[in-house]
């Protein structure tokens, strides 16, 4: 399974980013949103576990607890205003080492 860590500071995109990655996704996938010092509607998914914070924690803190919580085999850390290609899941697992943090890239 791959785990996606979005770290976010009041995104406005950060719903599609979640969606495309559900969409997108060919295997196993968890998405876990750090909502660092603010609330949002949040997507009702069983593959999307929220991480919620009152007080801004800051993005090294956020992914730490998104790496505490995740389950996958992989990790991947993701803004929260990306899109992806179809099958992204697969081709990073191909292309990923043992104790990787992978951050998308063009």
């Amino acid at each position: 399974m791959l785990s996606v860590i979005i770290p976010s500071l009041n995104e406005k995109f950060l719903d599609k980013t979640i969606l495309d990655i559900l969409n997108k996704a060919e295997d196993e996938v968890e998405v876990i949103p750090i909502l660092d010092g603010y609330d949002t509607p949040r997507i009702e998914d069983p593959r999307v576990r929220y991480i919620y914070t009152p007080e801004r924690m800051g993005m090294r803190k956020g992914i730490n607890a998104g790496l505490e919580l995740a389950k996958g085999d992989y990790v991947m850390k993701s803004d929260a205003h990306c899109m992806y290609e179809q099958g992204f899941d697969k081709k990073l697992k191909e292309d990923c080492g043992d104790n990787w943090l992978v951050v998308p890239g063009e």
